[in-house]
């Protein structure tokens, strides 16, 4: 008898166990489906996200369409123009920026960082492929957001999803530059000692004092215009499209500049890599092509003065306040590959300390007439926002110069 009972016991057992295990299926099955119902293309989360942001574009032009009619009424039907409509979207509690585009449209960017054209006839389109937004940033299309940075302890991207900020999956990676204004742009902080005072980001042109203020740059070095560019002079580079640029900027509200100096990819082209070795022994008008055309659907220049400069503010703001006073020469006390010079800030690597770096900014010299920043491994003395003058524009230019590419929407 009681061999028996311990046999229903046992039997009691295996099926107490066995209903467990079922249940669990069962239970990781409907887990599994619930997710699939709320997540993925047709998920009642994505068809709920979907259905937010139609409804947000509605809104959105509606709000060009109530807008627009205002202006052009109050224009008697003679058109309106891109600041007239931003002052009418402003009225009516809509924070835009809307650039005229010189073929008799419009373009209107909500803060949702959605474009939208207005057409010579008044109809509305949308831009597509904007790329997803993270904290007000827009990401390109074909970057991925670094898990683990933010905008004020600079937002990284890669051009490889999945990418972190040890670079560990070997993608492009860049770090946006918020910009609060533009220098001396109507309706920003002109005033230099509004720049220190507030640590207002504007994008400008800078020089630095011993303490590290900045004040409004006009001296020995300039960014030039294509109008103001002479060919003959030793065929220095300049930016391609420094206009294009500074619109971008005060559109989007900032720019994006490579984490690393330059490496060199095997097409030719100029790489933003950890652990690299930096790409030296070039010209400046060869690192400028190298920076160019690097994606199909965003711009890429080699750094310009305004980047430059207003990076170090970003830096000022958010890292140390008298960063462009450091010494580069203090870093390292040789060449290193790109990152492991020690000088970091806010997720950006080496503007102080191993490579001086070529801009697209020029001297008023014909015989030193190309610019080159930041601090240097080789020579004391240089700091971030240090100018240097260079002589030659050989491909043997030496082993301590480099650069590094820009993106911009």
């Amino acid at each position: 008898m009681k061999k028996l009972k311990n046999k229903e016991k046992k039997r009691n057992n295996g099926i107490t166990l066995i209903a467990l295990v079922i249940t669990m299926i069962v239970l990781l099955i409907l887990a599994g489906v619930t997710i699939a119902t709320l997540t993925g293309d047709n998920g009642i989360l994505t068809k709920a996200s979907q259905a937010s942001d139609k409804t947000q574009i509605e809104e959105e032009k509606e709000a060009i369409k109530i807008a627009y009619n205002g202006v052009m009424v109050d224009n008697e039907g003679k058109g309106a123009s891109a600041t007239e409509l931003q002052e009418e979207l402003k009225m009516n509690g809509y924070n835009t920026t809307v650039i005229d585009n010189g073929d008799e449209t419009l373009t209107v960017t909500f803060e949702s960082k959605r474009e939208y054209t207005i057409n010579s006839d008044g109809s509305i389109t949308i831009e597509e492929n904007l790329g997803t937004v993270v904290e007000g940033v827009r990401i390109p299309e074909g970057f991925y957001h670094v898990e683990g940075s933010t905008v004020t302890g600079g937002l990284v991207i890669s051009d490889v999803e999945g990418d972190d900020l040890n670079n560990t999956k070997g993608g492009n990676q860049y770090v946006w530059i918020p910009v609060d204004g533009i220098l001396g742009e109507d309706g920003t902080i002109d005033d230099v000692k509004g720049i220190n005072g507030e640590k207002k980001i504007l994008l400008g042109r800078y020089d630095f004092d011993s303490s590290g203020i900045p004040t409004e740059y006009s001296g020995f070095f300039k960014e030039e215009t294509p109008e103001e560019h002479v060919e003959s002079r030793y065929a220095n580079t300049i930016a391609k499209d420094i206009e294009g640029f500074i619109e971008s900027v005060r559109k989007n509200e900032g720019y994006y500049i490579a984490r690393f100096e330059a490496s060199r990819e095997s097409s030719g082209k100029a790489e933003s890599k950890y652990n690299k070795s930096a790409w030296t022994m070039i010209n400046q008008p060869n690192a400028a092509t190298a920076c160019q055309d690097l994606y199909e659907e965003i711009n890429s220049d080699l750094m310009n003065s305004y980047a430059w400069d207003t990076a170090i503010l970003f830096i000022q703001k958010y890292g140390e306040s008298n960063y462009s006073r450091r010494d580069g020469k203090l870093i390292s006390s040789s060449k290193r590959t790109t990152g492991l010079s020690g000088d970091i800030q806010l997720n950006i690597y080496d503007i102080a300390g191993n490579c001086i770096e070529w801009v697209t900014e020029s001297t008023c010299s014909t015989y030193y007439p190309y610019a080159t920043r930041g601090g240097c491994y080789a020579f004391s003395g240089g700091n971030p926002s240090y100018r240097h003058d260079n002589k030659t524009i050989d491909t043997s230019t030496g082993n301590y110069i480099s650069f590094r590419p820009i993106l911009y929407l």
